[in-house]
């Protein structure tokens, strides 16, 4: 499957993935279990458009620094940054452009699938979490069913299993020193009826990692389903998404 093209996706992603407020409180309760940041200094990786920045710096009482390898997800982050408190540079998960032992908590929000050498991504998060540090990851698994709407679409099953299952995810990071891991399951009730979320998916087609395993049949066969839920007329409860917080430690 061709890589994502990010720069051209920027403004597209951050319209439709950018995280409402009831959505973030529920991250906010689930990482506040774990405590603050040891050091201060908190790695945002992979932090796409800058929506965890601010959040992660108040959640965890953190300076928090992005790392993020497109320039235009970078250029679309820079609004969100809190002087003193937040920045972001360019850098890829395998070779993180920080000091060893430099952060305490190390975010990594729907992007563990996208690393393309896991082994050298663990290791380096290996060097640069403090020994006591933490590693948080928000994502789909392929163990998960993905739930929301996409329970409609052909193929979903297929398109989770694209996503690394959590023990696959807790095995690797093991190997690199990382343990005690728990999981915390993390629903998202995004509040979008089904009109409205068609029309964000179909912006996201190529772009979001859920969506781009389909065949387009499979795609406009899904978009049908969830457009024929909003044209029934009737009061449908809007989908409440299914992730996992795996946390581990340092």
């Amino acid at each position: 499957m061709e890589a994502i093209d990010y720069d051209r996706g920027a403004a597209a992603y951050e319209r439709a993935r950018t995280l409402p407020p009831a959505v973030l409180e529920g991250w906010r309760r689930a990482v506040g279990t774990l405590g603050t940041a040891p050091g201060g200094r908190a790695l945002d990786l992979g932090c796409g458009t800058g929506q965890s920045l601010g959040p992660l710096a108040d959640w965890l009482d953190a300076m928090v620094v992005g790392v993020e390898p497109s320039a235009g997800m970078r250029d679309a982050a820079r609004p969100a940054l809190v002087p003193g408190r937040c920045s972001v540079v360019a850098g890829r998960a395998e070779a993180l452009p920080l000091a060893r032992g430099s952060v305490g908590v190390a975010w990594l929000s729907t992007v563990v699938h996208q690393i393309d050498d896991l082994g050298a991504a663990t290791a380096e998060l290996r060097r640069v979490v403090t020994r006591g540090g933490r590693v948080l990851i928000r994502g789909f698994f392929g163990d998960r069913p993905l739930g929301g709407y996409f329970r409609l679409f052909p193929g979903a099953e297929r398109a989770a299993a694209t996503f690394p299952t959590t023990a696959a995810i807790v095995e690797a990071f093991g190997r690199a020193g990382f343990g005690g891991a728990t999981i915390t399951p993390v629903g998202e009730d995004w509040g979008v009826a089904p009109g409205p979320w068609a029309a964000r998916a179909r912006t996201l087609r190529h772009v979001d990692s859920a969506l781009r395993p389909l065949t387009d049949e499979e795609f406009a066969a899904g978009i049908a389903a969830v457009e024929a839920l909003a044209d029934a007329g009737t009061a449908a409860r809007p989908a409440v998404l299914h992730l996992d917080l795996v946390a581990l430690e340092g």
